[in-house]
């Protein structure tokens, strides 16, 4: 049975990525192809952990689905630090989802 609220944030995930500060990044799950997605990204100071929050559709098609992400093989590549050469990080922890937005954490 589908949850009202769960379709709604469902819905209403895509705006996130209207907004300014949302970037393009590659994904690469461990199993499957690479693709390119939408991410709002937060990086750390140099040095510290985790080197990137990643904010994501919760979605296989738009995103990457909370269901298939594997936190011990899949990778995101994005730059460390705004303008610096992307770099692969590895995907190390969901940290918040719901049904429309997943918060990761790689390094």
């Amino acid at each position: 049975m589908s949850d009202v609220f769960d379709d709604t944030l469902a819905a209403a995930a895509g705006s996130f990525f209207l907004l300014p500060g949302c970037e393009t990044v590659t994904y690469y799950p461990v199993s499957g192809t690479a693709r390119k997605i939408s991410a709002v990204i937060t990086r750390s100071e140099p040095g510290k952990m985790p080197a990137i929050n990643a904010l994501v559709m919760n979605s296989q098609t738009g995103g990457i689905s909370s269901e298939l992400v594997d936190t011990g093989g899949d990778k995101i590549e994005c730059a460390k630090r705004a303008g610096a050469p992307p770099k692969l990080l590895r995907i190390t922890e969901i940290i918040n989802q719901d049904a429309g937005l997943m918060l990761l954490a790689a390094s």
